[in-house]
Formats: structure tokens, C-alpha cells, sequence
């Protein structure tokens, strides 16, 4: 959706159109990060209006729709409290450190085809990686772009996300245990699975790509969590989908919040 400058009544500038026309875009990604439409469409709108007010710190309008973005991923976190179904990264690490622990990738792949299992499992999720997760499986962004819009670093980011993919797993797992003996392997499981997520990313070098696939050759625990991380990958790629449509009246409301503040911002000069 774009709206041209006489729709922004009282604005009278080139950059509220702007910030308007990236509206979809981020009510898009908002709800993705979040599962109440509602909520999504209070943050996406919250961070217009916040862009407005700090307009001035903007020095590149070409940047414009990235500073949106880490603008909008951190206010969802900032605005986002514990659940309490959330996962316990601590209790997931311990599982998946245990060479005995694995999951039936059937039965994962089956609920992540599940749109509402697949949210379900994200959401217990805590936020941070989940955030990582969808931006970049679901969305396609870089790990680099992750950590610049979280203002996280990059070994920071790719931890997130290899620890967001495994609760996922876990989540999506929650009721299915097999625990079959693998001790005679040659590179232990925690080792490889902790190269997993680099290796499904590309990012291995090739001696710790090849003991990983050799690895996965003979071990019987670890291949079915691979195959659920490249599962669960490919299905968060569906939700790739068309820049969300943005009601009316949530436009006209921001239109008219950006006048009041024009009109404010006049009055006390």
C-alpha cells in the first residue's frame, strides 16, 4: 500500500508518506514474530509513530526500511514477558547432550506441517530465539542482518538460532522419546549436533563437515533430529508469503496520529 503526500493530511512531508508505505511490510513481520494479529498491528503502528517522533536520527532515507525493521524486532522484544509454557534452553541443551536422547521425525515433521502446532511450538519459544528462528528460516534473513537488528553480535545471533532450531525440534517433540544406544560412534553426538546448524547452513569447514556426515551415516539417534531440523527448515519457509494487506482505518489512524504530531511540533516552534 502506497499513500501519496495530500493523503497525509497536516504532515505535509515526503517522509511520513514514506514511513506509511512501509506499513505493510511490517505489520507482515510483525506477524510473524507474534501471534495475536492485534498485537502485531500495535507494533508495526507503535513504530511509525515512534519513527516520526526520532525522524531527525534517520541520515540515510535509503536505510529507511532496515531501521524500521530493528525498530519494530526490538520493541517485540522489549514488549514480550515470559510465558509460561516457554522452553527451558537449559533443560532442551541437557537433552540434546544426551547421546541416548532423540525424537521420531515423523511424528515432528507431522505437527510442523500443522500451521497451528508449528505457531503453537514457536511460541514456547522465548522470544529471543524465536525471533531468530523466523527472521531467518522463515523470512530469509542473514544472521548478519539478525544481529544488526537485535544489535546482538553475529556469534551471539548464530547461537540464538542454533538453540532456537533445536527447541523447536524439542517442542514440536514434546511427547516423543527414543533413546537408543549410539556410544560406539566416533564423534560423539553433542559434538555433532552442535554442528547441526551450521552444517544445514553450509558454514562447516571440510574436516567438521565430513565427521559430521560420516557421523550421521552410523549413528541412530542423531539422523531423525536432522531430519526434523530440515524439516521444520523447509516448512517455515512456507510461511513466506505476499506483503500482508493493511486495513483502512489502521492507516487512517497513524495518518492521523503523524498530523497531531506535525501539527504539535508546529505550534511550538
Amino acid at each position: 500500500m502506497t499513500v501519496g503526500l495530500d493523503d497525509v493530511e497536516g504532515a505535509g512531508d515526503a517522509f511520513a508518506a514514506a514511513l506509511i508505505a512501509e506499513l505493510p511490510r511490517l505489520v507482515h513481520l510483525a506477524t510473524r514474530l507474534v501471534r495475536d494479529p492485534d498485537q502485531a498491528q500495535d507494533c508495526a503502528q507503535e513504530t511509525i509513530v515512534g519513527a516520526w517522533r526520532r525522524r531527525d536520527q534517520l541520515r540515510d532515507a535509503q536505510a529507511m526500511s532496515a531501521w524500521l525493521r530493528r525498530s519494530l524486532v526490538n520493541r517485540i522484544i522489549d514488549r514480550s514477558r515470559a510465558h509460561h509454557d516457554e522452553l527451558d534452553i537449559d533443560a532442551v541443551e541437557s537433552d540434546w547432550h544426551d547421546d541416548h536422547w532423540s525424537v521420531i521425525p515423523e511424528r515432528v515433521l507431522e505437527r510442523a506441517e500443522m500451521r497451528d502446532e508449528l505457531e503453537d511450538a514457536l511460541a514456547r519459544l522465548p522470544v529471543v530465539y524465536r525471533v531468530a528462528v523466523v527472521l531467518h528460516d522463515a523470512l530469509g534473513w542473514t544472521a548478519a542482518e539478525i544481529a544488526a537488528a537485535t544489535s546482538a553480535g553475529l556469534p551471539a545471533t548464530k547461537q540464538r538460532l542454533r538453540r532456537g532450531r533445536m527447541m523447536l525440534v524439542s517442542a514440536l517433540a514434546a511427547d516423543d522419546e527414543r533413546r537408543l544406544a549410539s556410544e560406539a560412534q566416533p564423534l560423539r553426538c553433542w559434538r555433532a549436533r552442535r554442528h547441526i546448524s551450521g552444517y544445514l547452513d553450509g558454514e562447516l569447514e571440510d574436516a567438521t563437515k565430513t565427521a559430521v556426515e560420516e557421523h550421521l551415516e552410523g549413528c541412530p539417534t542423531c539422523p531423525p533430529l536432522y531430519a526434523s531440523l530440515v524439516g521444520i527448515r523447509a516448512t517455515l519457509g512456507g510461511l513466506r508469503d505476499p506483503d500482508s494487506v493493511v486495513e483502512t482505518d489502521i492507516a487512517s489512524r497513524i495518518r492521523s496520529q503523524l498530523a497531531e504530531l506535525d501539527r504539535g511540533a508546529t505550534g511550538q516552534r
